[in-house]
């Protein structure tokens, strides 16, 4: 999991630059972008295991009435 992570983390980065590449023209103004919002917690993952498939049924069963 660390490691997917991690990937998130570079791509974050990556997109934040391509962002602040075309938002701002400033250096400086680039380097506070990216240092607001290149922040680890943002690449953090929640595992969610749900079985969906009763409540799809449902809304299918709703839909087709």
């Amino acid at each position: 999991m660390d490691v997917l992570q991690e990937i998130i983390y570079e791509q974050n980065l990556e997109i934040l630059q391509l962002i602040a590449n075309d938002k701002y023209n400033d250096d400086e103004d680039k380097k506070k972008f990216i240092q607001k919002y290149h922040k680890k917690n943002y690449s953090c993952m929640k595992i969610i295991k749900k079985n969906k498939i009763q409540e799809y049924e449902k809304k299918i069963n709703k839909l087709k009435k």
